[in-house]
């Protein structure tokens, strides 16, 4: 064990001095991950954009004859559709979405959105609050977004947020039409206006009230034990899926050194010594598991420290990096078993650990995915890996990723069998 560990060290002390292949191993993942976050918003609640800037104009003047007390329509200036849909717009709980400005005119809005103030303008129409609260079963009304080509993501968060508020009010319309075409055909056509009113107001109002009995409500997905999900930031995603992909290369470039030293004959020698080839592979893989294991560490650390990202309970963090660098150790070996010369262990290592990349998801972190990719991902173990990371980001526990542990060391086992198989042959 003492051999084991004298070839590990030495080959220690010749990468730690390698300074460009530390800045690979270590600055390039942090640099990515930290780009990446931050152009996706970053922060705990995942990809954030800026608030799109929206021009209204509310041309809707109409009043509601007689609103029931407590009604949106019985609030003095919110006494119109219109009224609502802009307050709606510009609530509290949509200020980080929307950046809403009132215009008098509607060429006033267009022009807004033309000369780039605005990436969206939302004319409302003068007859909305008549044509829903109306008797007429004919008259059609529409709200009218006009939008910068170029912001599609704005004209479609605005639509979107326009149509829900329209919910309730469609509703509205059709409890008047139903209302009125129960009047019809009881006989007391006298009274159409007055039961389509106030048919729509009591469901316009029970809808906004949220006195309806159905409400929608949000929960995030449970972990083992009926544990909730914590919400993450994309830096922290980011930087899972970096730190596994640069482990891969850090494994190589120290694994590399196995060509070196044929090269210039050591490692020859070192085989008609009474030391065995697997003492030998054995020091080889303990000074690439121990480089990629402080690296992980490192970019742990930084991660906590510079990103503030939680990466969860420190059991399970430890045993996904121990996983991890077990897999780069064996992979990193397996790959130069197959080569023979640096130039080759460059592209081919290179071609190999990109793949592995693309099928597994590490350029998008942790970020889940579903049908046939997340089936690909399954027959990696760096996608493995992926999948215990997410569950410890969010809250996971050891419980959480048993199978994303067992499946990757049974893939460095193989791994690390299949290069002891390799170099048996090549230095027989």
């Amino acid at each position: 064990m003492n051999r084991v560990f004298a070839i590990a060290f030495k080959d220690l002390r010749s990468t730690w001095r390698n300074v460009p292949a530390l800045a690979m191993m270590l600055a390039a993942p942090l640099a990515l991950s930290a780009l990446l976050g931050f152009a996706f918003g970053g922060g705990s609640s995942g990809f954030s954009i800026a608030a799109i800037k929206v021009a209204v104009v509310n041309l809707d003047k109409a009043q509601v004859a007689n609103p029931p007390s407590g009604s949106p329509s019985s609030a003095g200036p919110q006494s119109t559709v219109g009224q609502t849909v802009v307050g709606i717009m510009k609530s509290k709980g949509l200020d980080d979405i929307l950046a809403v400005t009132s215009t008098r005119t509607a060429a006033a809005a267009r022009k807004s959105v033309d000369d780039g103030k605005d990436a969206v303008a939302v004319i409302i129409p003068a007859d909305l609050t008549n044509v829903l609260f109306g008797t007429s079963t004919t008259a059609r009304s529409s709200i009218e977004l006009y939008q910068n080509p170029t912001q599609t993501v704005g004209a479609a968060i605005t639509q979107s947020v326009v149509g829900r508020s329209l919910l309730a009010f469609s509703g509205a319309r059709a409890a008047a039409l139903a209302a009125q075409s129960l009047a019809v055909s009881s006989g007391n056509a006298a009274q159409v206006g007055a039961l389509t009113q106030k048919a729509a107001q009591a469901f316009a109002h029970q809808s906004e009230s949220g006195t309806g009995g159905l409400t929608v409500t949000q929960r995030p997905p449970e972990l083992a034990g009926g544990k909730k999900s914590k919400d993450i930031g994309v830096t922290g995603l980011v930087l899972a899926g970096m730190m596994v992909f640069f482990m891969f290369f850090g494994a190589s470039n120290v694994a590399r050194t196995i060509l070196d030293e044929e090269r210039a004959g050591t490692l020859p020698r070192l085989f008609t010594t009474p030391t065995s080839r697997q003492l030998i592979l054995g020091g080889k893989f303990t000074s690439t598991f121990l480089t990629v294991l402080v690296q992980a560490i490192i970019l742990v650390t930084a991660g906590r420290l510079f990103f503030s990202i939680h990466w969860g309970a420190l059991s399970a963090v430890a045993l996904l990096i121990l996983a991890a660098a077990a897999v780069a150790a064996s992979l990193g070996l397996w790959v130069i078993s197959l080569v023979k010369t640096p130039a080759q262990a460059g592209a081919i290592g290179a071609g190999v650990y990109l793949v592995l990349a693309l099928l597994g998801g590490n350029f998008t972190g942790t970020a889940q995915s579903g049908t046939t990719y997340a089936t690909v991902q399954r027959f990696t173990p760096n996608g493995w890996l992926l999948v215990g990371w997410n569950s410890t980001l969010r809250g996971g526990g050891v419980g959480d990723i048993v199978l994303p542990l067992l499946v990757p060391m049974a893939f460095a086992v193989v791994f690390f069998t299949l290069a002891v198989l390799r170099f048996r042959r090549r230095f027989a």
